[in-house]
């Protein structure tokens, strides 16, 4: 299933095999801006243009309590923690508030030097990072206190995400750049690739990122190389947002007029196989998310790909 918000006041949840909406979730007076899923499957928190955080509970499609209303501005970004315990909602008002997300009870309130474009909790839910102008803050979820602080882009930072050992982040930039950070010392990692970033993303174990563009493009690459993987998606009009399945099957993006579009990464890759070894990721990834769901015959017929594959290379390159 996927959750989506809109202009139009509205979240909603979809079921991707028949592509029809199965959850309309009604209670923003204002666009909303940003939707997360709590570990658990359980709840969805938005939070959007009237400044309200609001968590739901997804079976009865009723808000656990009223509208959480703290922020001063439009509400950018809001995500649970790894833990599902707490949640983090970053706003225009130049400030994070982390939540208690069971009682709806503000736990702590950060400062930052700008508006607020994203937030995202480390792996292990003991650090926030956000992206503000041109900065990024790391700060300790459990105590408030700032640990680290990032220069490291020219404009506004529109994403920010942990790789999942927590020990780097990478950051996209309306600078057009997607950079890679040390997350213990903010020293930068590799060269940065240049991209019209709007949206990112990253995938369950992190050895891809997808982006979405500003020339209504969507790009994959790989967060070892830092190099493209396969051929450029063309859409047909400007994206808003983009999403990875937790299986990596899927992109799913959004655009300005309301579409929603799925893509099937294995058709992405399909001009890479047999030809870049970086193709290897997808099944090495494919077959470690069937392996976590005990399917394992799936799960070796995705390791047998990889290893077919690693072969018709190396004979490639011989030949």
């Amino acid at each position: 299933q996927i959750v989506t918000s809109s202009v139009d006041k509205t979240l909603q949840v979809w079921n991707m095999e028949e592509r029809a909406s199965v959850g309309l979730f009604e209670g923003h007076i204002d666009f909303v801006f940003s939707v997360a899923v709590s570990p658990d499957d359980r709840r969805i928190v938005s939070g959007g243009g009237d400044g309200a955080i609001i968590i739901w509970d997804i079976e009865s499609k009723q808000m656990l309590f009223k509208p959480l209303v703290k922020h001063t501005s439009w509400v950018s970004l809001v995500c649970f923690s790894p833990d599902g315990e707490r949640l983090a909602s970053g706003s225009w008002d130049s400030t994070v508030i982390i939540w208690d997300a069971e009682t709806g009870t503000v736990l702590s309130t950060l400062e930052c030097p700008s508006l607020v474009h994203h937030v995202a909790f480390s792996p292990d839910g003991l650090k926030l990072a956000c992206g503000t102008w041109c900065k990024i803050q790391v700060w300790s979820a459990d105590n408030a206190k700032l640990l680290l602080k990032i220069d490291g882009h020219e404009e506004l930072i529109l994403s920010v995400v942990w790789l999942p050992d927590g020990q780097q982040l990478i950051s996209a930039s309306y600078d057009r750049t997607i950079k890679f950070w040390d997350s213990s010392n903010g020293a930068q990692i590799g060269q940065p690739f240049t991209s019209y970033i709007k949206s990112l993303a990253i995938s369950s174990d992190g050895s891809f990122i997808a982006t979405a563009s500003e020339n209504k493009t969507v790009h994959l690459w790989s967060t070892k190389s830092h190099q493209q993987i396969g051929q450029a998606l063309e859409h047909t009009a400007w994206f808003c947002c983009i999403a990875i399945s937790s299986t990596g099957e899927l992109i799913a993006s959004g655009d300005e007029y309301g579409n929603l579009q799925l893509w099937s990464i294995e058709n992405t890759l399909s001009t890479a196989f047999g030809m870049d070894s970086s193709y290897d990721f997808y099944f090495v990834h494919h077959s470690k998310v069937k392996l976590g769901q005990n399917l394992y015959v799936e799960a070796l017929l995705d390791a047998e790909k990889v290893r077919t594959i690693s072969v018709i290379v190396l004979t490639f390159v011989i030949y």
